[in-house]
């Protein structure tokens, strides 16, 4: 289904917003496949987007999806 139906682009630039799955007339859960299918990709693939690969190591790292470590995060306060 993945390339074939669905391009990569169009996988992930749904919002998840399930208007899909409120509108659908068969009551399928296209959402759920969506999701299914991003994580066949991020999991099986390693195939996710730079920007999502960047916020995933930035979460392992420091905690957070920022690249700032637990010690700089307030450093902006003092910033004029």
């Amino acid at each position: 289904m993945l390339d074939d139906y669905i391009s990569r682009e169009e996988l992930w630039a749904c919002t998840s917003c399930n208007a899909c799955v409120e509108a659908c007339p068969v009551s399928i859960d296209p959402l759920s496949i969506i999701l299914d299918m991003r994580r066949y990709l991020v999991m099986e693939q390693s195939a996710a987007p730079s920007e999502l690969n960047v916020m995933m190591s930035n979460i392992e790292n420091n905690g957070a999806p920022w690249p700032f470590n637990q010690m700089d995060r307030l450093n902006w306060n003092e910033e004029n």
